[in-house]
């Protein structure tokens, strides 16, 4: 099956969020929807795109945006992670695609990688006609993915770190641009994430022009965001995709809050964090968020 896309532009807060809407050709009724969203710092251009196309090929209707404040969506300041305003872009995405007339309203799966996945589950949580939830390599455990970034830190790094964070909160009572700090880079260097996968695996996703700094008091925040502990009353349709490998968002706390879920679907991943969007394992992502959603939302 065939799909076309659309650049859509929908209200969220006080601006606006850019996307794709990716529609099935040639289905006569409205279709099942799949609203998409990227992980931590990164964009819809960071090699989800190919992911969408196989979803809206196999008859799905796809919302794939980016977050207030990256990529082209609207926004000021830019490059800030706040998870509070993440999901309400999350639930404005979700809103906007029941709007659209080739679109059951009642048969929308949120679908996330790693921050995104947090979201997902979090905004589904929240809005019970949310029918289905994808997680990929999700970030359920704030604490976890902190404690794995701050073992790569050495001793004056983590100072540095921690001095930017405290900058730029205090900057931010005082009306003043963002403190920045990158969000990946190699062992030793003053960045969030320096596993030795880490800043490989962003290389290999995002293109040429990717801005790799974020507003630094993420670095302070990270730790405060359990999103994981709602899978314990989550009732809905939950695809869990944990890798084995993850030095990013360790695996052990995500398959332990899971299992805790009558409803949730667990199939473990052979890869590092962000080799989820290339090959071999995209094709393995695809084919099992597919299965999954055939089996509870398929697309018509």
């Amino acid at each position: 099956m065939s799909s076309r896309e659309t650049d859509v532009v929908f209200e969220s807060g006080d601006d606006v969020c850019k996307g794709w809407l990716m529609l099935p050709e040639g289905t006569g009724a409205p279709v099942s929807c799949i609203v998409m969203a990227h992980g931590f710092g990164l964009t819809r251009r960071c090699k989800l795109r190919e992911l969408a196309v196989a979803f809206a090929d196999a008859g799905y209707a796809v919302l794939l945006f980016d977050y207030r404040g990256f990529g082209d969506s609207g926004g000021q300041p830019r490059q800030l992670v706040s998870f509070g305003r993440q999901r309400e872009d999350w639930h404005a995405a979700i809103d906007f695609a029941r709007t659209q007339p080739e679109v059951n309203p009642s048969r929308i799966a949120a679908w996330g990688f790693s921050l995104g996945a947090g979201h997902a589950l979090s905004v589904a949580a929240d809005d019970v006609a949310v029918a289905a939830v994808v997680a990929v390599a999700p970030m359920f455990d704030g604490l976890s993915s902190t404690l794995a970034a701050a073992r790569q830190w050495s001793p004056v790094n983590f100072l540095r770190i921690v001095g930017r964070a405290l900058r730029d909160l205090a900057g931010a009572c005082f009306g003043r641009a963002p403190t920045m700090i990158r969000i990946a880079g190699n062992p030793g260097d003053v960045a969030l994430l320096t596993s030795p996968d880490a800043y490989p695996g962003y290389k290999a996703i995002v293109p040429s022009d990717f801005d790799f700094d974020v507003a630094a008091r993420i670095g302070l925040l990270f730790w405060t965001y359990w999103p994981g502990l709602r899978l314990r009353r989550f009732n809905r349709p939950i695809l869990v995709l944990p890798s084995r490998i993850d030095n990013i968002n360790p695996p052990g706390p995500t398959v332990r809050r899971a299992r805790l879920c009558k409803s949730a679907c667990i199939v473990e991943l052979e890869c590092e964090h962000m080799q989820i969007a290339v090959e071999p394992h995209r094709s393995l992502v695809i084919r099992a968020t597919l299965e999954f959603l055939s089996r509870r939302l398929p697309s018509r």
